[in-house]
């Protein structure tokens, strides 16, 4: 995800792959995998460059008002242009809210979301004594 996000935000694009279903003309497939989808279970989502499909329900990206990516719970909330929410969890779901932005506003993250980037620790200095143990 964070390879993608940098790629997406320096004016990349997401990789297609080979389509594993029928695709609409200009269309693109970015991805598929497993998924829970809060009220449905698990599904298998498949990305495309207009779609997202989660098992036999169909969400248009254009029919996509808002996207909330939940930062360190693999979560992700779609708000839809009819008042629904839906509501997809999983380990591949960061990456996935990375394609749907990247589809969606030509950046890695929806607008006015800050990222929450971890910063690692700063390497401790081994103690002296260990040092002249060298």
């Amino acid at each position: 995800m964070s390879m993608l996000a940098s790629l997406v935000e320096r004016g990349g694009r997401p990789a297609a792959i080979t389509a594993t279903l029928p695709l609409r003309a200009g269309e693109k497939q970015y991805g598929w995998f497993p998924v829970h989808l809060t009220g449905a279970g698990r599904r298998l989502a498949v990305i495309t460059s207009s779609r997202l499909i989660l098992g036999d329900r169909e969400v248009p990206l254009r029919s996509l008002q808002r996207v909330r990516p939940q930062h360190g719970e693999w979560l992700l909330d779609l708000d839809t242009r009819d008042g629904g929410t839906l509501r997809i969890s999983g380990p591949w779901v960061p990456w996935l809210s990375v394609v749907i932005c990247a589809e969606l506003y030509g950046a890695a993250w929806p607008p006015g979301y800050a990222p929450v980037i971890a910063i690692p620790a700063p390497r401790r200095r081994p103690p002296a004594w260990a040092l002249s143990l060298r």
